[in-house]
């Protein structure tokens, strides 16, 4: 279960960026990214041991990744970040593998391992994960500086699928009003996504 500090602010990957040797942001970050890999290594014919192993050597090694490596805003966005460091982290797992590899069955899974290095579905996996959580944050934010009326016509909208002459009928306004005002939520969010991943902001 999320803690109380990864709920109110959303992303998990956005606390550890701040804090990267926090425990509990950790544990946060596993439950909620340790299915998706160990989900991709089953989908990928990978055993239940062997899936298991592969997810906790990857988040083992996006932990130590973290505490050393700098997040330059000015080189990329953080979706990139993330997919550098979680292929970095594949395939220092399978070089693990081919190093103490022997055994037969350690070798079939290598095998497997090497057909699937550099996976970019897990990587784009687990940037889902991560847009989501952005996308929660950046929600939560702009909802603080809008009115609670421009809250709920985007709600009705975007998130609800109201038709726009429903929703303008209840509130009182006009149509053109009503998409008015979610178009203005909507900008403000495309901002605050820009705000959080480090990217430029729209003027």
């Amino acid at each position: 279960m999320a803690s109380g500090s990864a709920t109110r602010t959303g992303s998990v990957l956005l606390l550890l960026l701040g804090n990267p040797t926090d425990a509990e942001c950790w544990n946060n970050f596993v439950d909620r990214y340790a299915p998706k890999i160990y989900g991709w290594c089953r989908q990928r014919g990978l055993q239940e041991p062997d899936a298991e192993d592969v997810t906790q050597e990857v988040l083992t090694q996006l932990v130590q990744k973290l505490r050393t490596f700098a997040y330059d805003p000015d080189k990329g966005t953080f979706r990139g970040w993330l997919k550098t460091l979680t292929h970095h982290a594949w395939c220092d797992y399978v070089e693990k593998r081919r190093r103490t590899g022997g055994a037969e069955a350690n070798a079939e899974v290598l095998a497997c391992l090497e057909k699937l290095e550099a996976p970019e579905d897990l990587l784009t996996a687990l940037a889902e994960v991560f847009d989501l959580e952005l996308l929660t944050e950046a929600q939560a934010r702009v909802q603080l500086q809008v009115s609670p009326r421009d809250w709920k016509i985007f709600q009705g909208l975007a998130i609800e699928n109201r038709a726009g002459a429903d929703l303008a009928g209840e509130l009182g306004m006009t149509v053109t009003a009503v998409l008015m005002a979610k178009s203005r939520v909507q900008k403000k969010l495309r901002q605050e996504i820009r705000r959080l991943e480090g990217g430029s902001e729209e003027s």
